[in-house]
């Protein structure tokens, strides 16, 4: 199964065998980083939006067969957040 390493006695890892190990502290999006955004105006609310939106594509092409995924959807949408690369498009009617 796993590998559990104790650090403190409330404070514990459990290893599965994965590529990457994976910590809280690799799935945070900071709000000094959402401040700093200027696709998401710095607005928490909109971040959330735009990396939620994002996760679900993410999710429904892993879904469908399209791409295989190495990491949590939500990972790669905040991922994709700090680096920049999430953007809002707004559908204008006329």
């Amino acid at each position: 199964m796993g590998n559990i390493e104790f650090f403190d006695k409330n404070i514990f890892y459990i290893t599965l065998p994965t590529k990457k190990r994976y910590t809280m502290l690799d799935q945070k999006v900071y709000l000094d980083d959402i401040y700093a955004s200027k696709k998401c105006d710095g607005s928490p609310f909109k971040a959330v939006v735009m990396m939620s939106k994002e996760a679900r594509f993410i999710n429904n092409q892993a879904y469908q067969g399209f791409i295989q995924l190495e990491e949590k959807p939500t990972t790669i949408a905040m991922n994709k957040f700090k680096q920049d690369k999430l953007s809002v498009v707004i559908n204008e009617e006329k």
